[in-house]
């Protein structure tokens, strides 16, 4: 069992210090037997429904995600990550850039880079300027454990203890994580555990 400890970064470096976190590190085909044991009462069927605002990016912008997360009343930065906002082909002789997602809601406010095709598939526009989620039921599977998983990109995202894993596509082993407090600003489960 490999183990891997993670440096949780004092969001208030004046009042208390760093975290360091032992995580076991989860590999990505490992992913769906680990699902296996956890207990059919930490699994919920949820939404994402929090709006979010967006923005048409600037090609080469580079895009900093910061996601924080709370441990014993302490806010700490469990992870950053820069992206380059880029320009794509869309499939019909057309290029658009990236689009930059900002989660008003969450804990985090992050920001992080979408392409626009598939934002056009995630978000419905408001009339106050907002984008909601399109329905996407997703099965959210609460840990009871540090976890770092490993993605079907190759990323280490780390899953604390009382967050969730995100199954995405099971069968292609797509997963990722969701800091319990996010989950519970952004998302709101269903009534019964049905996909």
């Amino acid at each position: 069992m490999e183990i891997k400890e993670v440096v949780l970064k004092s969001a208030n470096p004046l009042e208390y210090g760093d975290e360091v976190v032992r995580c076991r590190v989860i590999q990505n085909v490992d992913i769906n037997a680990y699902l296996d044991t956890i207990p059919g009462d930490r699994e919920i069927i949820a939404t994402k429904i929090a709006p979010i605002s967006a923005r048409t990016g600037v090609v080469g912008e580079e895009v900093h995600t910061v996601l924080y997360t709370y441990r014993n009343g302490k806010k700490y930065v469990l992870s950053e990550e820069n992206s380059i906002v880029k320009e794509r082909d869309m499939g019909d002789e057309t290029k658009k850039p990236d689009i930059v997602v900002t989660n008003i809601q969450s804990t985090s406010n992050e920001q992080y880079v979408v392409k626009a095709n598939k934002f056009a598939q995630m978000y419905a526009p408001n009339s106050d300027g907002t984008f909601t989620p399109n329905p996407d039921e997703r099965l959210l599977s609460q840990v009871d454990e540090d976890i770092i998983i490993i993605t079907a990109w190759g990323s280490e995202a780390v899953c604390l203890a009382g967050s969730y894993i995100v199954t995405y596509n099971a069968d292609e082993n797509d997963f990722n994580t969701i800091e319990q407090g996010a989950y519970e600003s952004t998302y709101a489960a269903s009534n019964a555990k049905t996909l």
